[in-house]
């Protein structure tokens, strides 16, 4: 009995061996391929600091928060549901220490989806002396659905570089024996904003309020990058 376990043992350790010294020593071609694409952002996070000393004393921060507040609903914005605060600070502790005045500050982050609405928060928010405001971050919802939607060209490219490999030599391109994934990081880094244009009009000009500024983003790029081993037959 234990003669049988042991051939058959060796038989199956055998076999296995046998069967991968037979897959890799199949003819294969290596090949690279790429896939990209271009998508506009639709979720642009606003940050609004709010500073008593930028006024002078003349407002509050809560006066401030409230002009603020109309400025936003006047062109749209559900300022329940888009606007949250991210921290309120002062410097009593400096007043106790110093003297100095006391000034309060709030920081907000406004959530809005397309350029045209961007632009119009920080002309409006400029408008009552409110311009302490840049974009934070940018990002596109869809995303991951077109992550994947890349890969797959990525490899499906990457076939086509072996086929055209292949073909010349009268060979067919077989199955992907190997798949490996690279991440390209885009042109549009996280919490980074870059070619940003507000046309039509200059900070100094008195800005009508059914105006309708223009301002356009730079695309991001979602890219997708493989390495694969395809049989050669």
């Amino acid at each position: 009995m234990k003669n049988l376990l042991f051939a058959l043992l060796i038989f199956i350790t055998t076999n296995t061996f046998s069967q991968n010294k037979s897959t890799t020593e199949k003819p294969f071609i290596e090949v690279s391929g790429q896939a990209d694409t271009l998508v506009l952002p639709n979720k642009i996070w606003i940050n609004v600091i709010l500073m008593e000393k930028d006024s002078k004393g003349k407002k509050s921060v809560e006066e401030l928060e409230k002009d603020m507040i109309q400025k936003l609903q006047s062109i749209g914005i559900n300022t329940e549901k888009d606007l949250s605060l991210n921290y309120m600070s002062s410097n009593f502790r400096n007043y106790l220490l110093k003297q100095t005045d006391i000034f309060k500050s709030k920081s907000y982050s406004i959530l809005v989806s397309d350029a045209n609405t961007t632009a119009k928060v920080f002309i409006r928010l400029e408008e009552i002396g409110i311009s302490n405001v840049q974009i934070s971050k940018l990002e596109n919802t869809e995303e991951k659905k077109i992550k994947l939607l890349i890969n797959a060209k990525a490899i499906l490219n990457a076939k086509q570089i072996a086929e055209s490999f292949a073909k010349p030599l009268n060979q067919k391109i077989g199955n992907a024996i190997q798949i490996s994934n690279f991440e390209i990081m885009s042109n549009q880094l996280a919490g980074m904003v870059s070619g940003i244009a507000i046309r039509g009009i200059s900070s100094k000009e008195s800005v009508a309020e059914n105006y309708e500024p223009t301002m356009e983003f730079e695309k991001i790029k979602i890219s997708s990058s493989v390495q694969s081993k395809f049989l050669l037959e």
